[in-house]
C-alpha cells in the first residue's frame, strides 16, 4: 500500500480529478500516513494546491496538521493559483502567521506572492506593510522581491513617486526592474519620464545588467499608442532597427499597431508584409487597423486569408471584424461576420454580444442589436449600455427609456454608463418627466448619487429640456465642479435666453479659480450675442486669445461675426472676418448675408453673394435661400430665379424643422 501510494503521488496532477484525490486522502488517513509522515504530507499537499477544486481541502488539511515543518508552508504558498485566486495565498499567509508554528519565513518568493496577491487585490496597505516586514527581516538582497515591491507601487498614481523612491534605493537591479518601472510610467500617463529613464538605460547608467530587450520596447511603443505619442514612437522605431529588434513578433505588433492607429496604414501593411513570421496578434492587430479606419472589406479579406493560412482566430479576431463592419456601416458584412461565428459555434461572450449590439445599432438595425440582447443569457449590464446607446444613436428615445423599466424587473444594476445614456435619451427627446424620474433614481443609489459626470449630464438635460430651475438646483448641490459642470450651467443659460446670468456664473467660475476651456467660452460668447452685450464679448474674446492661449475656432469667430451684425456694426464684423485666423464657412456666410438685408446695406450683401458664388462655397439649401432673399430685396429677380434653378438642379431640400411638446403635470 505504501509503495503504491508513493508511486500515486509523484505522478502528474493532472491524471487527477477532485474525486480521485479525495479518495488517495481517504487512503492516506485510515492508513496514519498523512499526518504522521512528511514525505507523504507534502506530495499530497502539492497535488491538492495543482488542482483548483481542492483548494479548500488542502487549506483545511494545512491547518489541522500538527507536524508541519519550516518549508511546508512556502510550498503551499508558492502552488497556490495567484491568477485564479489572489486572496487565498493572503489568507494562507495569515494562517501561518496566527498559529505561530515555524520561525520566520526567509523565502522571499513567499513575499513576493504575497506582493503580487497585494497588488492583484488593490490591497495598498497590506503590500505596504509586508514592504516593512521585508526589510525588517533583511531580503533587500533579492531583486526579484524588489520588482514585485515596485510594481505594486507603479501601478497606482497616488504611489509612483513611491516606486521612484523604490528604483532608486534598490542595491541591484535588472532589465525586469527597468521594464517594471517604464510600465508604471505608461500606465500613470507619464511617457516624458519613461523616455527620459529610457535615456539613461540606454547611456549605460544603470549598468549593463539593466540593458533594454524587446520586452522594454513593446512597453514603451504601446505607451506611445496609448499617450498620443506618434513621433516618439517612430523614433523608438528606429532604435528598434538599429538594435535588431525589428524583426522580434512582440515589437513588430506593437509597431504595427502604433501606426494602424495613427492612420497610417501603409506603414503598417508594410511591416506586416515584411515579418518572417506572423502569430495570431500580428493578424488581429493589421484586421483591427482596417477596422479602425472603416476599411471593412480590406479587413474580411485579410481574415480570409488568415483562415486560409490554418491560422486559428480568437474573440479578438472576431471583435474586430465586427467593429470594421460597424465602422463601415456594412450591415451586408456585419451579417456574413456573425452568420461565420454561428457555423463555426464561436462562444458569443460579452464582449462580442456588445460588439454585435454596436454594429447592428450603427447600421441602424435596431431590431437584429435587440435580437441579440434578448438571445444571450448573461445578464451583464454592459450589454444593455450597448443596446440603450444603439437606441439613443438611432433616435429611439422610448425604446431607450422602455429598457430601463427592464434592467429594474430583473434586478440589475444601472452604473454610470446607463445612466448618463438614459439622460441623453430624456435630452434629446424632450421627455423632462422622465428625466425627473432618472434624477430621482441617481439620488437615491450610493453608488451614483455622488458622480460628477451624472450631475453635469443632468444640468445639460434640464438645460436642453428649458427647465433652467431645475439646472440650477442641481449645479447648487453638487459639493465639487469641474469645468464641465461650470461649462454646462453657463451654456444652460445661453441657450435659455438668460446672457447675464450666463456671464455672472462665468465670473464666479473665474473667481472660483477654474480656468476655462474652448466649448466654456463658445457658452459665454453665445450669451453675449443673444444678450446684445457686443463690448463684453469682445472683451471675452480678447481674453480668450490673449489670457488663456485658446486658439479661436469658427464657433468663436461666428459668436463674434453675429453679435456684431445684429448690432449694425458691419464695417466691424467684415473687418473681422478678414483678420479671422480660420476659413469662413457657409453658415458665418449666412449671417453675414442676412445682416446686411436686415440692415439695408444691400451693397456690401451683394458683394458678399458673388464673392461666396465665385468660391463655389454655397451648397446647402439655407446658402441659396439666403443668397435669393437678398438678391429679392435689391430687386435682382433674374438672379433669384437663377439662384432657385440651381436648387433645382443640385436638388437642394431644405431640412423641415420639427417642435416637441411634452405634457408634464
Amino acid at each position: 500500500m505504501r509503495q503504491r501510494l508513493t508511486h500515486l503521488l509523484h505522478q502528474n496532477p493532472n491524471l487527477f480529478s477532485p474525486q480521485n484525490l479525495l479518495q488517495i486522502q481517504t487512503q492516506l488517513t485510515t492508513t496514519g500516513l498523512l499526518y504522521l509522515n512528511p514525505s507523504f504530507l507534502i506530495p499530497f499537499l502539492n497535488l491538492t494546491l495543482s488542482n483548483p477544486s481542492t483548494l479548500h481541502h488542502a487549506t483545511a488539511l494545512f491547518n489541522h496538521t500538527q507536524h508541519l515543518n519550516a518549508p511546508t508552508w512556502p510550498i503551499m504558498v508558492r502552488r497556490l493559483n495567484l491568477e485564479a485566486d489572489p486572496s487565498r495565498v493572503v489568507s494562507v499567509f495569515r494562517a501561518m502567521q496566527r498559529l505561530k508554528r515555524n520561525g520566520p519565513v526567509v523565502d522571499p518568493y513567499v513575499y513576493a506572492s504575497l506582493v503580487k496577491a497585494c497588488n492583484k487585490l488593490w490591497a495598498t496597505r497590506e503590500g505596504k506593510a509586508v514592504h516593512c516586514h521585508v526589510v525588517r527581516i533583511g531580503l533587500e538582497y533579492n531583486v526579484n522581491l524588489w520588482n514585485s515591491i515596485l510594481n505594486l507601487y507603479s501601478c497606482s498614481e497616488n504611489l509612483i513617486w513611491y516606486a521612484c523612491r523604490v528604483f532608486d534605493v534598490m542595491p541591484q537591479r535588472n532589465v525586469v526592474t527597468v521594464n517594471g518601472m517604464l510600465s508604471g510610467f505608461v500606465k500613470n500617463g507619464m511617457l516624458d519620464e519613461g523616455i527620459g529613464l529610457f535615456k539613461k538605460v540606454l547611456g549605460c547608467s544603470f549598468g549593463l545588467e539593466c540593458r533594454p530587450n524587446y520586452v522594454t520596447l513593446v512597453v514603451l511603443v504601446s505607451g506611445c499608442v496609448e499617450l498620443d505619442g506618434f513621433i516618439v514612437g517612430r523614433v523608438l522605431h528606429s532604435h528598434c532597427c538599429k538594435a535588431g529588434l525589428d524583426l522580434v513578433n512582440e515589437v513588430c505588433n506593437a509597431l504595427i499597431d502604433l501606426y494602424s492607429k495613427f492612420g497610417h496604414l501603409g506603414e503598417a501593411v508594410r511591416m506586416f508584409n515584411e515579418m518572417p513570421e506572423r502569430d495570431l496578434v500580428s493578424w488581429n492587430s493589421m484586421i483591427a487597423g482596417y477596422a479602425g479606419v472603416g476599411e471593412c472589406r480590406k479587413a474580411l479579406y485579410l481574415f480570409r486569408e488568415m483562415r486560409a493560412g490554418n491560422v486559428g482566430f480568437d474573440s479578438v479576431s472576431l471583435s474586430s471584424l465586427i467593429s470594421a463592419a460597424a465602422n463601415g456601416r456594412d450591415l451586408g458584412m456585419g451579417k456574413v461576420v456573425h452568420g461565420y461565428m454561428t457555423v463555426s459555434g464561436a462562444e458569443i461572450t460579452v464582449a462580442i454580444g456588445t460588439a454585435l449590439i454596436d454594429m447592428y445599432s450603427k447600421c441602424g438595425s435596431t431590431k437584429c442589436a435587440r435580437k441579440i440582447l434578448d438571445n444571450l443569457q448573461d445578464e451583464s449590464i454592459v450589454l444593455w449600455n450597448s443596446m440603450i446607446h444603439g437606441y439613443v444613436e438611432c433616435g429611439h428615445n422610448q425604446e431607450a427609456l422602455e429598457l430601463f423599466n427592464q434592467i429594474q424587473s430583473r434586478k440589475l444594476r444601472p452604473d454610470e454608463v446607463t445612466m448618463v445614456r438614459l439622460i441623453l435619451a430624456c435630452r434629446n427627446s424632450g421627455d423632462l418627466s422622465h428625466g425627473i424620474g432618472i434624477h430621482s433614481y441617481i439620488e437615491n443609489d450610493i453608488h451614483l448619487q455622488s458622480s460628477i459626470v451624472l450631475h453635469n449630464a443632468l444640468i445639460d438635460m434640464y438645460s436642453k429640456c428649458g427647465n433652467m430651475s431645475l439646472a440650477k438646483v442641481v449645479f447648487n448641490k453638487m459639493p465639487s465642479k469641474d469645468v464641465i459642470s461650470w461649462t454646462s450651467i453657463i451654456v444652460g443659460h445661453a441657450i435659455n435666453g438668460e446672457g447675464k446670468e450666463a456671464i455672472l456664473a462665468f465670473r464666479k467660475m473665474r473667481a472660483e479659480k477654474v480656468e476655462p476651456n474652448s466649448v466654456t467660452f463658445i457658452g459665454v460668447l453665445s450669451a453675449c450675442d443673444h444678450a446684445g452685450l457686443v463690448d463684453e464679448g469682445l472683451n471675452l474674446y480678447d481674453d480668450m486669445c490673449r489670457l488663456y492661449h485658446i486658439k479661436p475656432r469658427i464657433e468663436h469667430c461666428g459668436c463674434i461675426i453675429d453679435m456684431l451684425a445684429r448690432a449694425g456694426r458691419l464695417e466691424e464684423a467684415h473687418k473681422f472676418v478678414k483678420s479671422m485666423p480660420i476659413e469662413l464657412n457657409a453658415v458665418v456666410y449666412r449671417m453675414l448675408v442676412n445682416a446686411c438685408r436686415v440692415h439695408g446695406d444691400f451693397g456690401r450683401g451683394l458683394c458678399l453673394v458673388s464673392r461666396f458664388a465665385d468660391l463655389n462655397t454655397l451648397h446647402g439649401a439655407e446658402d441659396h435661400v439666403a443668397s435669393s432673399n437678398i438678391l429679392a430685396d435689391a430687386g435682382r429677380w433674374d438672379d433669384v430665379l437663377h439662384e432657385r434653378s440651381l436648387m433645382a438642379t443640385r436638388t437642394c431640400t431644405k431640412v423641415a424643422g420639427k417642435s416637441s411638446i411634452t405634457d408634464f403635470r
